[in-house]
């Protein structure tokens, strides 16, 4: 069963839903469930995730989690549907390792104010470059061969587009919180046609039931409100153009290093001569 916070993400960042068809049970104490639009409530605000009790669509119950209802997506029957599939020589059905990743890099000039957050705030500094996964974890290294064409066909359906990066938002965990830029304040569209175009051609690949909310980690703490504040403060609305996707794998002990760039709108493949290391900016975009 998904949690609420997957369902209420997914529902605001998936283009085939649409927020004003949903409406929120907020528990109350001895008192019948406070109703709610999706659109109003404030995730990382006075109301916790456990306290929300049921999601609905048009009245119909979707969600609730005291009776384990979990039917999301029978809400989409009539709409317009997802990408079709692949033909079969179009997939690479092999199981995942959360030691690759197909990611967004964004350009060197975003990084610095980025990056002085993380060396305070993010375990993974030193193992991530500033990304976005698209899709993680992804195919075994010794698989990106046979994988390069399938990524390549799969960004080709997308031309490039502007990301925004604006607002900071956060994950709750059982013990703490993901805090994270957000890549997608422009459009959310792009990115989830990314996704799942690749997830079609990489079926064991990727988080097919949670949902896809693209996001730039800054951080983990277990109490996300203040670094929220922090990063608000240091980071400003920025705007990088998305032209490239890239393959990252980890080898041994090492860091995540770029093995192949893959550009979308055409699909064609470079191979950096020396993987770009985790602190190190990627290449300047193609003229």
């Amino acid at each position: 069963m998904h949690t609420s916070d997957e369902i209420y993400h997914r529902v605001l960042w998936d283009p085939r839903f649409d927020p004003e068809r949903f409406v929120m049970g907020i528990a109350e104490r001895g008192a019948p469930p406070k109703r709610v639009l999706l659109g109003d409530f404030v995730p990382g605000g006075e109301i916790p995730w456990h306290r929300v009790v049921f999601f609905e669509a048009d009245g119909q119950v979707v969600w609730d989690r005291a009776s384990g209802v979990d039917r999301l997506d029978e809400t989409l029957v009539g709409q317009v549907g997802p990408m079709p599939a692949p033909a079969p020589g179009d997939i690479l059905a092999v199981p995942s390792t959360n030691r690759t990743a197909v990611a967004w890099l964004p350009p060197v000039e975003v990084w610095p104010p980025i990056q002085r957050i993380r060396r305070e705030h993010d375990r993974q500094m030193l193992r991530w470059p500033p990304h976005v996964n698209v899709l993680f974890g992804f195919v075994p290294e010794a698989e990106f061969a046979r994988a390069l064409p399938l990524v390549a066909a799969a960004l080709a359906e997308t031309p490039p587009f502007t990301a925004r990066l604006a607002g900071v938002h956060w994950f709750g965990h059982r013990e703490d919180a993901t805090v994270w830029l957000d890549p997608a304040a422009a459009d959310h569209e792009p990115w989830a046609r990314l996704q799942e175009s690749l997830e079609l051609r990489f079926p064991l690949c990727g988080s097919h039931s949670q949902g896809f909310t693209p996001h730039l980690a800054l951080g983990r703490t277990s109490d996300p409100h203040p670094l929220v504040r922090k990063a608000e403060a240091l980071l400003g609305p920025m705007t990088a153009q998305v032209h490239e996707l890239v393959l990252l794998s980890r080898r041994g002990d090492e860091p995540m290093r770029v093995r192949a760039r893959v550009l979308l709108g055409s699909g064609d493949v470079r191979h950096p001569e020396n993987p770009a290391l985790p602190d190190s900016p990627p290449p300047s975009p193609p003229v």
